[in-house]
């Protein structure tokens, strides 16, 4: 015999008369009754109630039948409810409700006597069940004898499966909004752009049932104003300003909706995430471009002014030079021509520092092979030796070989360190070496680099980190972050290490997130050929060593003439192409003579290509060793010689030592 229990039931039914029907035949049958005219109704009960059957209408305003069936069915603390749907549709739609819906029993309504009869036969089944303990799979239906379908109804569902499959099939997620703001409909759209579960979204309010974030107050005030007290203004989150929902960039639109005598709203968001970071992409790579274009300008400006500038120090340096190994066997006529010569030259570059002003070039390069690690190792140490701090050098992977000028690229260390130990307040430096490659053009950071292998070096403080919107600017000259007054930062410390970077064939890509400090990238194009080494031995040269000498501008010619000389050069000089091949023809026409070392300016001052005039020269002497002079290390043959043709490179302005070298590590491999 089956004990007697107490039931405790909901019955939930837009129908007032079928709703007091069922509720009084529960109640004659011992049950505890609550009842609700609509799902959202029943969703409100269900907060504080926990029936152990439900007795469920399809059809209802507001969140239906199916929808409650569903949340009941989702919800742990009321999965084990017993679910009847009680409905006037089980006839004509009896496969799909067994399919999809989540219930226990269907009973399609009939006369008043059957639906007694069955739901008696509803409490019976459900009481074998509690006190077996199993839920069956399937569902049973229970059809009035004499029932038939209807055609007017059968018309009416299939244009709200039309319409039903429409609305879940869209890309923007829709949420139908009741006239006291909470949720009563939402899409699959929907669902999958706020990542929640439909039982956790369907009756409740708008504003709670969504983490907003910096929108959760403009939502609620809609909500308050514009749906419940019938504002009836419409509210947009629109894609310059999106609602940021954990990965995901959202737009929207909030409309409230008049129908008939009633109001209701609808929530419609749009997924945008693809497009934004599509045209985030683009906007940091034009500010990135912008500011490559910005720096090269700055560059360019003062390219052509300092190639002059870098002449005349050139001739200042070698009268001197000059004057200080050969003083004391010259008259007193020559030297003061030599020194008079000088003094010119520097009144000259007096007057053209004063027309550059504010600009200035970065330095000039004197390259050599390196291995980064030690090149690194040797500035970081050098750098907390003279400054106190903690910091810790991690090298990842082999040592990369790079061709750099070491003081320079040291120098740029020096900078990117007294930065970051500024910013850190005590904080500790971590110093990273390791290895790049990157197959396709890098956008770090809003920062281009462009495909090819680096040796990397990553300097991370533990500061406050730098304002996205600031990024772009640390490069200018003289910007900071520092308050106006404070001199530490005022000046070109990161400008000259964008610059020595760039002057390197290198990138520099500064990261940085507020409170979690800073992180500054140099990358440096690994060297992967067999480069020019400083062998250390002495120049192999004699008197009879020929040069050639490609200089327009006669007085670079006298003073690299007599440098020349000097290191035991015999020295041909010329100013244009014509004047070198005919040089060459001759030291080809006589077989006792070996070919020369060629030194050859990339100034084009005569409208000459310098890569055309090395071109000729090699197709009369194949193994000519060419040197390609600049003053300036923009030139791209000075960032990849051989590419061109020349064995080396001869920065502007150069000295007796670093003439000696140059040459020497040419003649000595």
């Amino acid at each position: 015999m089956i004990q007697k229990m107490r039931i405790n039931a909901l019955v939930v039914d837009n129908n007032p008369v079928l709703l007091k029907a069922v509720a009084t035949i529960l109640s004659q049958e011992g049950c505890a009754v609550k009842s609700a005219e609509t799902g959202l109704e029943a969703l409100e009960l269900l907060q504080d109630y926990q029936p152990d059957i439900v007795f469920t209408d399809l059809i209802m305003p507001l969140v239906s039948g199916e929808q409650l069936c569903r949340i009941i069915r989702n919800t742990k603390k009321h999965d084990n409810i017993f679910i009847v749907v009680l409905s006037a549709i089980i006839l004509e739609d009896s496969e799909r409700i067994e399919r999809e819906i989540a219930c226990d029993l269907c009973i399609a309504k009939g006369s008043l006597k059957e639906i007694r009869q069955h739901v008696k036969e509803a409490l019976e089944t459900f009481k074998a069940r509690k006190a077996a303990r199993y839920r069956p799979t399937g569902t049973n239906t229970r059809i009035p004898v004499g029932l038939k379908p209807s055609e007017v109804t059968s018309e009416l569902l299939s244009e709200q499966k039309h319409l039903a499959h429409i609305l879940a099939n869209l890309d923007e997620g829709i949420l139908e909004l009741s006239h006291q703001g909470k949720i009563v409909t939402v899409n699959n759209a929907a669902l999958r752009i706020l990542s929640c579960r439909e039982e956790l979204l369907v009756g409740r309010s708008l504003a709670d049932a969504v983490a907003w974030g910096l929108f959760s107050e403009p939502i609620r005030r809609w909500s308050e104003e514009q749906l419940i007290g019938h504002g009836m203004q419409v509210f947009d989150i629109n894609e310059d300003d999106p609602l940021k929902l954990a990965a995901r960039i959202i737009t929207g639109s909030f409309l409230p909706v008049t129908e008939a005598n009633s109001v209701f709203g609808l929530c419609i968001l749009r997924d945008i995430t693809r497009q934004y970071q599509a045209e985030k992409h683009n906007q940091e790579l034009d500010n990135a471009i912008k500011l490559v274009k910005k720096m090269d300008a700055m560059s360019c400006m003062a390219g052509g002014v300092a190639h002059d500038f870098n002449n005349l120090l050139t001739v200042i340096c070698g009268n001197l030079d000059i004057v200080s190994i050969y003083g004391g066997n010259q008259s007193e006529a020559q030297r003061k021509k030599l020194i008079e010569q000088a003094k010119r030259a520097a009144l000259a570059a007096v007057d053209l520092t004063r027309q550059i002003s504010c600009f200035s070039n970065f330095g000039i390069v004197s390259r050599e092979t390196v291995g980064i690690n030690q090149l690194v190792r040797t500035a970081v140490e050098r750098f907390f030796d003279e400054e106190p701090g903690d910091y810790a050098i991690t090298a990842i992977g082999e040592d990369s070989q790079v061709y750099v000028d070491s003081e320079e690229i040291s120098q740029a260390i020096v900078n990117v360190l007294k930065n970051g130990v500024e910013a850190s307040g005590g904080g500790a430096i971590n110093v990273s070496i390791g290895r790049d490659h990157f197959d396709l053009p890098q956008l770090m950071s809003g920062q281009y680099v462009p495909a090819g292998s680096y040796a990397k070096i990553e300097i991370c403080d533990s500061g406050r980190g730098i304002e996205r919107e600031q990024l772009f600017r640390i490069f200018d000259p003289y910007y900071s972050t520092k308050e106006r007054g404070a001199l530490k930062g005022m000046g070109l410390g990161l400008t000259v290490v964008y610059a020595t970077l760039r002057n390197h064939g290198g990138y520099v890509v500064v990261g940085s997130e507020l409170q979690r400090g800073t992180t500054v990238t140099l990358f440096l194009p690994v060297q992967n050929v067999a480069g020019v080494q400083d062998s250390g031995e002495k120049v192999k040269t004699s008197r009879y060593r020929s040069a050639l000498l490609i200089e327009p501008d006669n007085q670079m010619q006298d003073i690299g003439r007599i440098m020349l000389e000097h290191l035991g050069f015999s020295v041909t000089t010329t100013g244009d192409r014509n004047g070198a091949l005919e040089a060459l023809q001759r030291f080809s026409a006589d077989p006792s003579l070996p070919p020369p070392l060629v030194i050859l300016d990339l100034s084009d001052a005569n409208g000459e290509s310098a890569v055309e005039t090395c071109r000729l020269l090699h197709e009369i002497e194949p193994g000519l060793r060419v040197i390609a002079m600049s003053g300036t290390i923009l030139d791209p043959i000075m960032h990849d010689c051989r590419e061109y043709g020349f064995v080396s490179t001869l920065p502007k302005p150069y000295s007796m030592d670093s003439l000696k070298h140059i040459t020497g590590m040419v003649l000595n491999t």
